[in-house]
């Protein structure tokens, strides 16, 4: 079978260990990276994010910098016909994510956002017990997110964009998962009201909101408080009981949610969008009808 090779653009948290993940998949290997900072990888760097992307060595991108610079990358992969995978949210304002999904429809490239419910084992679960019926009429969709800090602890060699309202703070980076996943579960979805706690300087330090999928509600609350780094919780109400996914791994139902997917299956359906073939990632569409959300939201 045809092996990729990425070059990667953002050698953060996330794309250190997108480039672990990609060399230890047998479809994948990393060729490139680009980072200002440097950090000590076990690939080439190259001194700049055109210089990796238009490497001959390089088969397809993926993006980990902060959310402002995406578009720039998604068009340097445009002018040089490359796949990209792109970090969430697709950008930090919608103006840029719309680009992003038009420069990437325009140069026909095979494009995806990195949503960890597209194609993860407990949200594709979830998925087969909401289409089974199991819970009869659905009634209701919920999130409750706690964070003991934000960024969180293991983030702070990114703390200074994360940490800022321009392109940071929670909703973005963690909300927007589970909005994304009620989007592909329930419909597109239309914000019904927002109250959003912020200091005056920084980013958000509590939300609560209402989001309509056709007559189901998903209610929000997110905040800072707490002690552990994640303490969520995603829940599906119908009127025969619940399903839940419970930081971010965990499904709880007790009826029968179907096979079990392998940890691999993210990079297995990212295979699959490079051969050309049907997939479960995000598209680009998706990616911008989430920003259109958070940002309303933020707003």
């Amino acid at each position: 079978m045809k092996t990729y090779r990425f070059g990667i653009v953002g050698l953060g948290v996330m794309g250190r260990e997108m480039a672990d993940l990609l060399a230890a998949h047998p479809r994948f290997s990393v060729a490139a990276g680009f980072d200002p900072a440097r950090p000590q990888v076990s690939f080439p760097q190259l001194p700049s994010a055109e210089a990796v992307i238009a490497d001959p060595a390089v088969d397809a991108v993926y993006t980990a910098t902060p959310p402002r610079v995406h578009e720039e990358v998604v068009r340097l992969a445009a002018r040089h016909r490359k796949p990209i995978l792109c970090e969430k949210p697709l950008a930090h304002s919608i103006a840029s994510a719309r680009a992003c999904r038009d420069i990437a429809a325009e140069a026909g490239i095979p494009a995806a956002v990195n949503f960890s419910f597209a194609a993860r084992d407990v949200a594709l679960r979830l998925g087969y017990v909401v289409a089974s019926g199991q819970l009869d009429h659905l009634t209701g969709i919920s999130l409750r997110a706690r964070f003991a800090q934000w960024p969180r602890s293991w983030q702070s060699g990114a703390g200074a964009w994360l940490a800022g309202a321009e392109e940071g703070g929670f909703t973005r980076e963690v909300v927007s998962h589970y909005i994304f996943l009620a989007n592909r579960l329930f419909g597109p979805g239309k914000l019904q009201k927002a109250l959003v706690t912020r200091p005056a300087h920084g980013t958000e330090t509590a939300l609560v909101a209402e989001i309509s999928h056709g007559d189901l509600v998903f209610h929000l609350d997110a905040a800072i408080g707490g002690d552990r780094d994640d303490d969520i919780r995603f829940a599906v109400t119908g009127s025969r009981g619940e399903a839940a996914i419970v930081d971010w791994q965990h499904l709880e139902f007790t009826g029968e949610a179907g096979p079990h997917y392998p940890a691999s299956a993210p990079l297995d359906h990212l295979a699959l969008l490079l051969d050309g073939k049907p997939n479960h990632l995000a598209t680009l569409d998706e990616g911008l009808a989430v920003v259109e959300l958070i940002e309303a939201m933020l707003a």
